[in-house]
């Protein structure tokens, strides 16, 4: 089977301060199709943990913020899909490392879907161009 994989952004609190990124998985390429949702957020210590969020709607809100929109990256199969949590995490492990050598918060949500998507497309598991539509995707504000 099928099935879509999607960056998807949330409002900032400020316009100076990062969009919240996740990635979502839908079965169908509607508004109102539910979505695995998978992400990373930072603890009280700064250390970023994956996580993954189930049956929410794909165009839903946020509890940092509000829905500011999506971009389809590629169609996936089952084989990606079942092994999207590992890349999650090791995506979220990446960003930590990279903040334990240029200090805390250097990198967050955006290094950790550009370093998925940069995975997926380079085992061609994502079509071409991907990286690059993510890469124009807004970070701020």
């Amino acid at each position: 089977m099928v099935a879509y994989l999607w960056l998807v952004w949330y409002d900032a609190a400020t316009k100076l301060s990062p969009k919240h990124w996740t990635l979502a998985v839908t079965y169908e390429a509607h508004d109102r199709a539910y979505a695995t949702v998978y992400e990373v957020s930072s603890d009280n210590a700064g250390q970023y943990q994956s996580r993954v969020v189930r049956r929410v709607h794909l165009t839903s809100n946020h509890p940092s913020g509000a829905y500011g929109g999506r971009i389809l990256l590629g169609e996936i199969n089952d084989n990606v899909l079942r092994s999207l949590e590992a890349y999650s995490d090791t995506a979220a492990e990446l960003v930590n490392s990279q903040n334990r050598k240029c200090g805390q918060n250097r990198s967050n949500c955006h290094d950790w879907a550009l370093i998925i998507v940069r995975s997926l497309e380079d085992a061609m598991l994502l079509p071409q161009g991907s990286l690059a539509r993510l890469d124009k995707c807004p970070r701020v504000g």
